[in-house]
């Protein structure tokens, strides 16, 4: 009698040990399953004949849910243009001279969600 007490405890402690590891695995969060979605999503700028002054672009992110501050960003190419500041949900681009191509506005936020957009310098 005392081994059905012994087999059955353990059958309840495999049990309980199983549902915690099933439960502690649902509570991490999910890295990067959403996409982050800027505004404007594709943005032209006219660099050349500007007489010095900067061509720029207000970018603002959004995601569906609260997005993870403080924000990553970044262009593919900071020989076309960078991001002069950011804050909270929004950046300002800003053209780099008159030279002209696409350069790419990329945002990632602490949950490694991300977005991207177009700037073409013409």
């Amino acid at each position: 009698m005392n081994n059905r007490r012994i087999y059955w405890m353990s059958g309840i402690c495999a049990a309980v040990g199983l549902t915690l590891a099933w439960i502690d695995s649902g509570c991490e969060e999910a890295k990067g399953v959403n996409g982050i979605a800027l505004s404007p999503a594709a943005a032209t700028l006219s660099v050349t004949g500007s007489n010095g002054a900067s061509a720029t672009v207000l970018f603002t992110a959004s995601l569906n849910g609260p997005l993870a501050l403080p924000l990553e960003w970044g262009v593919s190419n900071p020989g076309l243009g960078t991001i002069a500041n950011h804050s909270g949900s929004n950046a300002v681009y800003v053209a780099q001279g008159s030279q002209t191509g696409n350069n790419i506005v990329s945002v990632k936020d602490q949950y490694d969600n991300e977005g991207s957009a177009v700037v073409t310098q013409q």
